[in-house]
């Protein structure tokens, strides 16, 4: 083991969560590496001053650090969006999203109807070309075939 390894475990032995077998395998290393032995004694320090100064932290102190921790990692959208809104807002949005909603069906209506006079005007349209392609079809058919007589030009 490293003693990256042995930092960790000097946090789960100060946390009280190390086996026996580990305890032992841990204050061996740290009487040989003095690496170690600093940090040992830093961590444990911290935990002792926490120990001291626990009893003087009121809860009411406590919990206003935690909501302030809390208010820190919602970014500023996130805070305004779960903020919580007066009624007559929600009541204004909920209409809105209505008269948008009927005011888009009107005008699918319209547009329906517009688009049935367009269908029309194109039938009609294509009917004429159709009946003007078969009165000129009859007319080509009913000329005389042309003959040409002489020799063509030769340039």
């Amino acid at each position: 083991m490293n003693c990256d390894d042995i930092k960790l475990m000097i946090s789960e032995y100060i946390d009280n969560e190390l086996t026996k077998e580990k305890e032992a395998f841990l204050f061996t290393h740290l009487s040989s590496c003095t690496d170690c032995r600093e940090e040992y004694k830093i961590q444990n320090s911290i935990q002792h001053e926490v120990k001291i100064n626990l009893k003087d932290v009121g809860e009411r102190f406590e919990q206003r650090v935690f909501d302030s921790i809390q208010k820190k990692e919602l970014p500023l959208i996130k805070r305004w969006i779960t903020k919580p809104t007066p009624a007559y807002i929600n009541y204004v949005l909920g209409f809105a999203i209505i008269m948008i909603t009927l005011f888009s069906f009107l005008q699918f209506s319209s547009l329906r109807g517009d688009l049935k006079g367009f269908q029309e005007k194109y039938e009609a349209a294509f009917e004429k070309i159709q009946f003007q392609t078969q009165q000129i079809n009859l007319m080509m058919n009913s000329m005389p075939a042309v003959q040409i007589i002489g020799n063509p030009v030769k340039m």
